[in-house]
């Protein structure tokens, strides 16, 4: 069991963004995108064991259940168009409630610090991944981790006062994009599953310029 938590700085909160700008007019939606795919796909398979949490502008989470999405297909655009059906659920409630939009996602008003309460509360444990952090791959890591990374702008100084009690990790010497990142801790996980910690290739978490 593992989790992503992706903080979007400038994704929309509003269902009337276009699908044919996703870096541009959507907020670097197309970073959040990508993100979603390096956390749940393989080759003709989804990770069942994997959700990912998309922080909106520390308002509107959406939450993504690997074990129970459907429609979700490895391109930008049709993970866009699913996180704008959870927006139009989301947008005349007032709520703090979790509603299902599709199958396997759901959407509610809460931010990073909501966030980190409702992964805790339901066993996981966060994990903080920076770029001047100890190395993932010499670390103990919880049997539950939830991986708190950023999109392509810097953790504010809010998020990091939320996160500074967590365990902080890199993934290697250099800075990659978000989505690179997941990619690399998924392979991390996934080699320590089948006892080689030996394998695996070493990247660097970070931002994409």
């Amino acid at each position: 069991m593992r989790a992503f938590v992706v903080l979007g700085h400038k994704a929309p909160l509003d269902p009337g963004f276009t699908l044919n700008d996703l870096p541009g007019a959507a907020g670097r939606l197309d970073v959040l995108c990508r993100c979603v795919n390096a956390a749940l796909f393989l080759s003709h398979d989804l990770r069942r064991d994997v959700s990912v949490f998309l922080v909106l502008q520390d308002q509107l989470t959406v939450r993504i259940h690997g074990a129970h999405v459907k429609r979700l297909n490895p391109d930008e655009r049709s993970t866009a168009a699913l996180i704008k059906k959870a927006l139009l659920r989301v947008q005349h409630h007032e709520g703090h409630d979790e509603l299902r939009s599709t199958p396997g996602i759901s959407v509610a008003r809460r931010g990073l610090e909501g966030v980190l309460e409702t992964l805790q509360r339901e066993g996981f444990e966060p994990v903080w991944l920076h770029e001047s952090a100890p190395p993932l791959r010499q670390a103990p890591l919880p049997r539950a981790p939830a991986f708190v990374l950023s999109d392509h702008q810097d953790f504010s100084a809010r998020e990091e006062t939320q996160l500074a009690a967590f365990t902080r990790l890199c993934v290697g010497p250099k800075v990659y994009p978000a989505s690179h990142c997941i990619a690399v801790v998924n392979n991390e996980l996934d080699v320590r599953a089948h006892g080689d910690q030996g394998a695996g290739v070493t990247l660097a978490e970070g931002r994409v310029k």
